[in-house]
């Protein structure tokens, strides 16, 4: 039986559609395996400090309400298996920095890890906050990500005691009565910053700092 011409062309054009869709859903799939595969590995050591100069404290006046940290599924140190960036805790290499920061300043957090690092839409945020106790609270997170170049976005809130020296200066900068100043007052840092391997970045704030250093994995 022969088959209409106009039937053999339609079954044609189906067939080479099919073709196209396998084709480009194996595509897809290997470039999908492939952006896995390659996700960049870093070591990243960050350093947070605070600056116990008072001048710090009446060079601008502060917001009385700041925007926090988003630290909702941002992922904790103390349990990397539970995350896809594959994080592992590492020795910190900066300890000489640390010590000649120490001299000037107070440490608040300083650790070193391991992990991929994604598109910024698919690289979760790490968490970051003091573990020991004292006038000074560090919460915030930190994302190391990848898209043409590395990048490091820092979202952090520190709540720091008002030194009694400058408690009276403090409330005629905020223009507040002195009886109304409260005990702590909330500071934040969003910083994004374009970084390259080996490079020690500084990211300053009147009353605390970043040191951040990244390198690559093999």
């Amino acid at each position: 039986m022969t088959i209409p011409t106009q039937k053999k062309t339609a079954q044609s054009t189906l067939s080479f559609l099919l073709k196209g869709l396998l084709a480009l859903s194996l595509i897809t799939g290997l470039m999908a395996i492939q952006t896995h595969a390659k996700a960049a590995n870093y070591t990243i050591e960050v350093i947070v400090f605070e600056n116990l100069a008072l001048k710090g404290w009446t060079e601008e006046r502060w917001p009385d309400e700041i925007e926090l940290p988003n630290t909702q599924n941002s992922v904790s140190l103390s349990a990397p298996q539970k995350s896809r960036l594959h994080l592992k805790k590492r020795k910190t290499q900066l300890n000489n920095v640390a010590a000649k920061v120490a001299k000037n300043y107070r440490i608040l957090f300083h650790k070193a890890w391991s992990q991929n690092a994604y598109s910024p839409k698919k690289t979760p945020s790490v968490l970051i906050e003091n573990d020991h106790a004292g006038s000074t609270r560090l919460l915030g997170t930190v994302k190391l990500y990848k898209t043409r170049f590395a990048h490091v976005q820092f979202d952090l809130e520190i709540d720091r005691r008002i030194p009694s020296k400058v408690r009276e200066a403090m409330a005629q900068n905020q223009q507040i009565d002195l009886s109304d100043l409260p005990s702590h007052w909330r500071f934040n840092l969003v910083e994004s910053r374009k970084i390259k391997p080996g490079e020690l970045h500084y990211i300053d704030h009147p009353l605390f700092g970043i040191l951040v250093k990244i390198h690559k994995n093999s």
